[in-house]
């Protein structure tokens, strides 16, 4: 294979891949594991020989201690010099496990199902709806998606006092034959036996989306925006890599994640003087969604100030701006000017959604990027919200957007 053949099948320089993983029951580097591993059969499905490196970096918290993160670096095997991917992770998950309750988190759905009619219900936005559900047969009642998730929620809340009651019954009946993960509490263990998956799932965007700044919750948000822009910020500055690209790719919450984080630099370059230059924001080209409820959390965030709150409203609205559509920005003759003048428009936006995944959509909040529906076998609920990170198709279409020379 000559260096004409690699060039074609291989990207030319030096991208990073920043990973945001989503809800569940996430350990470090899985998602790094996915990721790497599918781009990995993806070229190899193109008869590119790839080397894999396992690399480590010197980076510092927010508040200053440093730590040490590793990542992994794709290559192909006969020139590996310059060109090459790294793949980093933001891992955030033990942020908040077992952090929320049912009630909270039906709270959470009924407030974003009443967001999501009341956005779909206004007459500038009815096509939008039309457009959606031309993709399925969705009956009246259920052609909101989101509502088949409150029902669940609404029956699991029913069952869940009595059905933990009863496990945990059971596990202080057999308290003195258990062993291994068995062998603590059996109150906080009945919990984590009878809470499905796609329950935590949704806690975690639940706690995510706390504005109330009394809350623990708020501190956690806070902690992990810090957490993740500060990685960004090491990367894109990063003197050793040099790197050419950096793509940001979020899963389910850890998209909303990737979006604030590229929403609080869009706030950072506005107060530099030099407009972001020494940021190296330029260096940002891609933001990849998947599994997202960004339009979900946006109708949350929404209903949070009050008609006549015009003035709290707008602020709410500047700080969170970035690729927001004008039309849905509420009229009012005061505060018209937008101090956040985000240097990030030139980045490309690709939200990746299933229908049969009940936390991700089409999201039409947004102005300037590409929904693109996936069609994988699946069924209903947890398997479609993960399954993203398995299809072919979904790294096929990543690097035909992102990694292929004519884009470059």
């Amino acid at each position: 294979m000559n260096t004409q053949d690699i060039s074609i099948k291989f990207l030319q320089g030096r991208t990073a891949f920043i990973i945001i993983h989503g809800v569940g029951e996430q350990i470090p580097y899985e998602t790094v594991d996915y990721f790497a591993q599918n781009l990995v059969k993806h070229f190899e499905g193109q008869s590119l020989p790839i080397m894999l490196e396992h690399l480590i970096a010197k980076r510092r918290l927010p508040n200053g201690n440093p730590w040490i993160e590793s990542f992994v670096r794709l290559s192909p095997t006969e020139f590996p010099a310059d060109d090459f991917i790294d793949i980093h992770e933001y891992y955030w998950a033990a942020d908040t496990e077992n952090q929320i309750s049912v009630s909270e988190v039906l709270q959470w759905a009924d407030q974003t199902l009443e967001g999501t009619i009341a956005f779909y219900s206004r007459k500038e936005n009815e096509s939008k709806l039309d457009d959606i559900l031309k993709e399925k047969n969705w009956n009246s009642f259920f052609k909101y998606r989101l509502r088949w998730l409150t029902i669940f929620l609404r029956l699991f809340k029913i069952i869940y006092p009595w059905l933990r009651l009863i496990i945990y019954v059971i596990l202080l009946l057999l308290s003195p034959f258990l062993q291994g993960k068995f062998l603590q509490p059996a109150w906080k263990l009945s919990r984590q036996l009878i809470t499905p998956l796609l329950v935590n799932m949704v806690g975690d965007v639940a706690i995510y989306t706390t504005t109330t700044v009394k809350s623990p919750y708020h501190k956690i948000r806070e902690q992990i925006l810090a957490e993740s822009l500060t990685l960004l910020k090491a990367i894109l500055k990063d003197k050793s890599a040099n790197y050419d690209q950096v793509i940001i790719a979020g899963h389910s919450l850890g998209s909303c994640i990737a979006y604030d984080t590229l929403n609080l630099l869009c706030i950072e370059a506005s107060l530099s003087q030099d407009r972001g230059k020494s940021l190296l924001v330029d260096k940002i080209t891609g933001l990849i969604t998947f599994g997202s409820p960004l339009d979900k959390i946006a109708f949350f965030f929404r209903e949070m100030a009050e008609q006549h709150q015009y003035i709290r409203q707008r602020i709410l609205e500047h700080l969170n701006s970035f690729r927001v559509k004008p039309l849905y920005i509420r009229l009012t003759p005061y505060l018209t000017k937008n101090p956040v003048e985000c240097q990030l428009e030139k980045i490309r936006w690709v939200n990746y959604y299933h229908l049969q995944d009940p936390i991700s959509g089409h999201l039409d909040y947004y102005d300037s990027l590409d929904n693109i529906r996936m069609e994988y076998e699946t069924t209903w609920g947890e398997k479609a919200h993960l399954g993203y990170w398995t299809d072919p198709n979904f790294y096929k279409d990543i690097a035909q957007r992102f990694l292929s020379k004519k884009n470059k």
